[in-house]
């Protein structure tokens, strides 16, 4: 079975990118797997400068993994076979052993509004995957 890997970093879900993974699925009779992407590093810099201690990783994991859930199973449905994976580590890269460990055929993933400037000093996840993914890539924006 084919499956494509819909990536999904921080906390909040592209309910748009998810809708974009259903309908080729289903299209395609491809299971869905939801990646839930942090990235420890760049988090724990956030937090700390933020100053909030009454934040964890294993607070914002449980966040999202709870959003996840209510946006897959309202995007997907019955008829999408999905599963939802969390990755913690250095992204793009815990991303790309991830899609090669399922042999995803397509990845979906949010991209952000950047200038070239703005992505060649601080980087940019989507960018890094479409560079590095030996696939078909779908970026979408909001």
């Amino acid at each position: 079975m084919a499956t494509a890997l819909v990536v999904q970093t921080g906390d909040s879900i592209d309910n748009q990118l998810l809708e974009a993974a259903a309908t080729y699925a289903r299209g395609t009779d491809t299971d869905v797997v939801l990646c839930l992407a942090f990235d420890k590093k760049r988090i724990q810099n956030d937090l700390q400068r933020r100053a909030r201690p009454d934040r964890t990783l294993d607070e914002l994991q449980r966040v999202a993994r709870e959003n996840a859930e209510s946006s897959a199973k309202a995007a997907f449905g019955e008829e999408v076979p999905y599963t939802i994976r969390e990755e913690v580590g250095s992204l793009p890269a815990a991303v790309i052993e991830l899609a090669d460990e399922l042999g995803s055929e397509h990845l979906f993933v949010s991209g952000k509004r950047r200038s070239p400037a703005g992505k060649a000093i601080f980087g940019d996840v989507a960018q890094s995957l479409i560079l590095d993914f030996d696939g078909p890539v779908t970026v979408l924006t909001a």
